[in-house]
């Protein structure tokens, strides 16, 4: 068996955000009648029967405790105009705000994004310093908007199609 050799913690974390994603928001009821909610670029898709997506949330986190409550949440689908929302979930910023959101199936899902996801928990997998949830989707709305995306710890809007091109040859398959 090879055994793990030690990496470096910021530089595994490097590693990770290397891989460009698109930005959710998970929210939730706060237990006080209002929303709580994170940022969180660790969303997947999980299954089509039964319909299961999954998001990785920090055991140290508030969300943590909050979610497994047992109680529904959403998933929000950031678009390329809410780097603030992004920014804002991930504790970024210093100023309170309070942003417009709707309750839906017993959820909080943020007004205006490109889409979203209202889940009840399916199952949770304990994944190191953080919980793998899986949900079941109750609810979903989606838009055709243009994504928020994150590469490298920084935010970015989707650029245009690319032609794909065989590496071993001149080729093009689908140009536009």
């Amino acid at each position: 068996m090879i055994q793990p050799l030690h990496i470096d913690p910021e530089e595994f974390r490097k590693g990770l955000r290397a891989f460009t994603t698109g930005v959710t928001v998970v929210s939730m009821a706060d237990g006080m009648g209002g929303m709580h909610a994170m940022t969180a670029s660790s969303f997947a898709a999980v299954s089509v029967a039964p319909q299961l997506v999954a998001v990785s949330i920090a055991k140290t986190a508030r969300s943590h405790a909050l979610l497994t409550a047992d109680r529904p949440y959403g998933i929000n689908i950031l678009g390329e105009r809410q780097a603030f929302h992004g920014h804002y979930f991930a504790n970024r910023m210093s100023e309170k705000w309070e942003p417009p959101y709707e309750w839906e199936a017993g959820a909080p899902v943020l007004a205006g994004t490109m889409g979203w996801f209202v889940c009840r928990r399916w199952a949770a997998y304990d994944g190191g310093d953080h919980t793998i949830l899986v949900g079941e989707a109750l609810r979903i709305r989606r838009t055709d908007d243009r994504p928020l995306v994150c590469s490298r710890g920084e935010f970015h809007a989707l650029g245009g199609k690319v032609d794909v091109v065989h590496p071993d040859s001149l080729h093009t398959f689908g140009a536009a």
